[in-house]
């Protein structure tokens, strides 16, 4: 079984486990202890080993990076292709969470700085391959560049082009640079994860005291601003500029790893990461709205089932476009739901930047 299948089982079962001390509850959380026990839950049982996930999966990335660039060949190639598959995994499960220490040190846009509209990315990669400046790829002066050129988005051009074999074997340059990039990212993963485990856990714990938050239903709204945004970005960003006006008007290539073509599995691991969180906080919600909430997300999920984890062949296929109409649709469906239930609450999100509300 793939790391994406692990991790979809993974959170679908906590989805279950979620729901079951609290049911669909309709008392509304009204002590700051409620709230820290959820967070604290959130944390422990979904944040961390996610990041856990992730760390592991950097090292594997490093690993296998390394092996395929001792002998670049068609077989140690794929492995390092996997392992890259298996590091987006690990990262699509916990990309809503975008507060915290992934922020520190710009971890999150070094980790994957995607929409590249302009294409920011190819022209410096083009430039530093051209230049072939050993000197950048020191791991301080790295961690110092461009965005661009540090993270997930970088590599999978690099794994990914159509003559990457024959590239690797005719320039030694891009195994450095990837093992660069993968070191990099390595060390990211570590960061982020040290930090959640030996700061930021005790910033759940009392949030007064850390500064950050007023109190833990503040830390709370963090998190369900988490969930929002994600579904925000996934419709709008993930989506919508692939689909276009019309199956005329698709443009693949504005997808999240085109190249790699896993588009809609990155969805459908953030789709199975996001759900869990939500039962986490049913407790803060009217039963009917979260039951409304349950469908929309089990709509989706069907829809999901459903679709190849590339989008490509939309590109093809008329029917498989308006696959992706009909998951948009449902996205818009379950966006909604989520926002009804927190108009029946006296939690404020604020404003979101990805949705224009």
């Amino acid at each position: 079984m793939n790391t994406m299948m692990k991790l979809i089982r993974f959170f679908l079962s906590l989805s279950l486990l979620a729901g079951l001390p609290h049911g669909l509850a309709q008392n509304l959380i009204d002590t700051d202890e409620g709230w820290t026990a959820i967070n604290l839950r959130v944390t422990d049982e979904l944040v961390i080993p996610a990041y856990t996930t992730l760390q592991t999966a950097s090292q594997e990335l490093v690993e296998r990076t390394e092996n395929f660039c001792t002998a670049p060949a068609a077989d140690s190639l794929a492995l390092a292709q996997g392992a890259f598959a298996n590091m987006m995994d690990a990262w699509q499960a916990v990309q809503h969470i975008q507060f915290g220490p992934v922020t520190y040190f710009n971890w999150n846009f070094r980790m994957q700085y995607w929409p590249d509209e302009r294409d920011t990315s190819g022209r410096q990669l083009q430039t530093l391959i051209a230049a072939a400046n050993t000197e950048i790829l020191d791991a301080n002066s790295f961690a110092r560049q461009s965005v661009g050129i540090q993270g997930l988005p970088a590599l999978e051009r690099l794994f990914f082009a159509d003559t990457a074999l024959a590239d690797f074997q005719d320039n030694d340059y891009l195994c450095l640079l990837s093992e660069t990039i993968a070191a990099n990212l390595n060390e990211i993963s570590s960061g982020i994860l040290g930090r959640w485990q030996d700061e930021y856990r005790a910033v759940v714990l009392e949030p007064a005291s850390g500064g950050i938050y007023e109190d833990a239903e503040d830390l709370s709204i963090e998190f369900l601003k988490a969930l929002q945004e994600s579904l925000s970005k996934i419709r709008d960003l993930k989506l919508a500029p692939v689909m276009g006006e019309s199956f005329a008007r698709i443009r693949t290539r504005n997808a999240e790893s085109w190249r790699s073509e896993r588009s809609l599995a990155n969805i459908k691991i953030n789709v199975a990461a996001l759900e869990p969180l939500f039962m986490a906080y049913t407790e803060a919600f009217h039963e009917a709205d979260v039951q409304a909430v349950i469908d929309a997300f089990a709509e989706l999920n069907t829809s999901l089932a459903d679709s190849a984890d590339a989008m490509v062949s939309a590109q093809n296929s008329e029917a498989d476009y308006q696959q992706l109409v009909t998951i948009h649709s449902r996205l818009d469906n379950l966006h909604e739901a989520f926002e009804n239930a927190l108009k029946n609450t006296d939690l404020y999100l604020g404003f979101n930047s990805l949705d224009g509300d």
